[in-house]
Formats: C-alpha cells, sequence, structure tokens
C-alpha cells in the first residue's frame, strides 16, 4: 500500500492536559518550528537536553534528531510547523532571500515579550487560514511563513537571553552516554557493556537516559544507525548489506526491519528516491 502523501506545509495548535512524550517522527525530511505557548517542556536535540518554557521557539533543520518530554507541570500548550524544502525555495529564491537556520543545526530561541506578540500574531494568523481554505492559501502561508523568517531572525540579532542546555549531574552522565553511542555504533553494545563503560547498573542506566532524553538505549542506538546508513545509501554506492554491517546490525533482516519502521520505505527505495 502506498504511502499518503503528507501536504507540503502544516501547522497545528495542541493543548495538553496530561503528561505526554513524543513516540514517533523523531526526525523526518521536513523542517519543523516548535514554539511553546503555554507550560515547560524539556527538549533533546543536537545530543543535548533543553528546558523550554512559554515563548520558547525551537527551528528544527531536516532529520535532526529530536524529542520532546514532560518538565514539571504536564499541563502544556504548543504549536508545531511541519514544511518541506519546495514549499518556500521558489520563493526565496524570487526575493533573494536567505536564511543562515535553513542551512545549519537547530536554532533555539528565547524572545522578548516584544517578539513573542509579533511572533504569535503570525501563527494564529497562518492557523486562521489554513482552516478557512480560501482562494489563494498556498502563496498566503508562503509569505506568512517568510515574515515569521524574519521575526526569527529579528529575535536573534538582539537574543537578550539564549537557551542554555541542562547541566545537572544525572544530565552530565546521560551526554558522556550520548557521545558513547555516537563513536561506537559500529560496534556490537550490549548493557552489561555499557553498565561496566559508566560504573552504574544497567537499570539504574536504562531508566536514567530514558528519563532525560525520552529515548530508550535501543531506540536511540537504532536512529544513530539508521541515519548513518541513509547517509551512505545516498551518497556511496555501497552494497545494503555491507551497510548494514558498518552501522552495527548483526543481520540484513534485522537492518531492513529497522530501516522500514523509521525511514518508512526499504533500503533501496530509500536510495532510489534520494539519488
Amino acid at each position: 500500500m502506498e504511502q499518503e502523501l503528507e501536504p507540503p506545509f502544516i501547522i497545528e495548535q495542541i493543548k495538553r492536559a496530561g503528561p505526554f512524550s513524543m513516540d514517533s517522527d523523531h526526525y523526518h525530511d521536513t523542517y519543523e518550528i516548535y514554539y511553546l505557548l503555554a507550560g515547560e517542556r524539556s527538549y533533546y536535540i543536537n545530543n543535548l537536553i533543553y528546558t523550554l518554557r512559554k515563548g520558547d521557539l525551537i527551528f528544527i533543520n531536516k532529520n535532526e534528531l529530536h524529542r520532546t518530554t514532560s518538565k514539571g507541570s504536564a499541563r502544556h500548550e504548543r504549536i508545531l510547523i511541519n514544511f518541506e524544502e519546495s514549499f518556500l525555495q521558489k520563493t526565496l529564491a524570487n526575493y533573494d532571500l536567505s536564511f543562515p537556520f535553513l542551512s545549519t543545526q537547530s536554532l533555539l530561541l528565547r524572545p522578548g515579550v516584544h517578539e513573542q506578540g509579533a511572533i504569535e500574531y503570525i501563527l494564529f494568523a497562518m492557523l486562521k487560514e489554513q482552516e478557512e481554505h480560501r482562494s489563494q492559501q498556498i502563496p498566503y502561508l508562503q509569505t506568512l511563513l517568510i515574515q515569521l523568517f524574519i521575526e526569527m531572525n529579528r529575535a536573534q540579532e538582539i537574543s537578550r537571553e539564549p537557551i542554555a542546555p541542562e547541566s545537572s549531574e544525572k544530565q552530565l552522565k546521560v551526554y558522556e552516554m550520548i557521545d558513547y553511542l555516537q563513536a561506537h555504533y559500529a560496534e556490537k553494545l550490549t548493557l552489561d557493556l555499557l553498565s561496566e563503560t559508566f560504573f552504574i547498573s544497567s537499570t539504574y542506566l536504562c531508566r536514567l537516559f530514558k528519563q532525560t532524553t525520552g529515548f530508550t538505549i535501543v531506540e536511540y542506538l537504532n536512529y544513530i544507525r539508521i541515519k548513518e546508513a541513509q547517509r551512505l545509501l545516498q551518497s556511496t554506492n555501497t552494497k545494503v548489506t555491507t551497510i548494514a554491517e558498518n552501522t552495527g546490525f548483526d543481520s540484513i533482516a534485522h537492518f531492513g526491519r529497522v530501516f522500514k519502521h523509521i525511514a518508512k520505505r526499504s533500503p533501496l527505495q530509500y536510495r532510489k528516491q534520494n539519488r
């Protein structure tokens, strides 16, 4: 069965009263903008964990591993935008516009009250436009998105308080684990090995990693491995079996299952679509 096509731009506003953690699509081929309207959240991105508060905004580039989990009171409200590169490509070229955050790692902003008002005005205009299905909706949304980018650039230029990553003793330990997994993903890794490496029990290690990042260790390791496999499929002619071995999988069947679960297509389909 063919996958249902996603629209090139989508915005949604969600309010939650209870605990919630993301459980899918931890990285994807679209850009994402996350704006926190109310509450607090823990956000994992770029191998670090951040505490977000009301008015914080994160721009997440394509294929960046990320996840949000509960922090403090479970109540929170957020607006989320996902859009494809093609949605703005021609418009940006026509206006000779460039935004550095489109080609770098994620952008984390803590705008002032005035900048928050300007950003929220645009976001609510987008929500209204998407809901009403009026004529010339696509160009209208495109111009609103460009306005949002300009406000983000301006907020970054006058940023008074950068969002610093969490740095408690527990979180520093998890950062060590993340660095280790990033460096050794191609090897045969077991919980016993990780427990010995970090001098903590495997039970506590699993609980600490999950509570801090929102991922289980196996989930995180699979995402690292599949992301590298995608890079190799896209940029080399290496055989799929060799890529599976070089990214730490013990069998081609296991590699195929995990790859399809994360990438929503087989390794060969991915290579064909991205060459």
